[in-house]
């Protein structure tokens, strides 16, 4: 039984733990970051994706949430698919019950998936779809700031067994982007269970 991984940049790290010791896992694909931001085109890229591997694996493992478009996947895909429960990256490694109760506890949370920390504050302003901006003359921090008027804390997940060096520098930026948006930086634990247990359905299920 041999499996493919299609992937979204974001988890790319958290999908390559997963699977280093799974040599069934026959094909990595990894996707641009941002493109839950068009679900169509989403569903349609990894939908494309899966069809590319289709004939090398016998079934494909999504390194995705429902992000808005894996409900949208073709209806006629060559093999079965995978996918974590979660609604999003951050469903994925803190588990979606988990992520609700963060919610609750602070409604104003900002999520700081290692994957999305990495990229700094440029991946708010893609969030947020506030760089286009930047040629009406508009500073893209100035206007974050306001969009995220309600939000008070960011919170950083850290997943154990990253690399120390790889986790000083992970909490640098988080730093750097609460300090940017003038929130409260706090940390939690998330874990790779979510990835391992899709990763194992995927495997047995031959």
């Amino acid at each position: 039984m041999k499996s493919g991984v299609v992937c979204c940049k974001v988890l790319e790290t958290e999908m390559r733990r997963a699977v280093a010791n799974r040599p069934e896992i026959s094909e990595i694909k990894i996707m641009e970051w941002g493109l839950h931001i068009q679900p169509d085109l989403l569903a349609e890229s990894v939908s494309c994706a899966i069809r590319d591997m289709a004939d090398k694996v016998d079934a494909v493992v999504l390194g995705y949430g429902r992000c808005q478009a894996m409900d949208r996947l073709h209806d006629d895909l060559p093999v079965p698919v995978f996918r974590p429960d979660g609604e999003d990256c951050i469903g994925v490694l803190l588990g979606q019950d988990r992520y609700e109760k963060e919610l609750y506890t602070v409604a104003g949370t900002w999520f700081l998936t290692p994957g999305w920390t990495e990229m700094g504050i440029e991946f708010i302003f893609s969030e947020l779809q506030l760089r286009r901006l930047e040629d009406k003359g508009i500073d893209p921090l100035v206007m974050a700031k306001r969009m995220l008027d309600g939000y008070t804390r960011a919170l950083l997940i850290e997943i154990p067994g990253t690399p120390e060096s790889e986790a000083r520098v992970l909490k640098q930026k988080a730093r750097e982007i609460t300090d940017s948006l003038g929130l409260k930086l706090e940390k939690t634990c998330g874990s790779l269970a979510q990835l391992n247990k899709t990763l194992d359905q995927a495997l047995s299920s031959g």
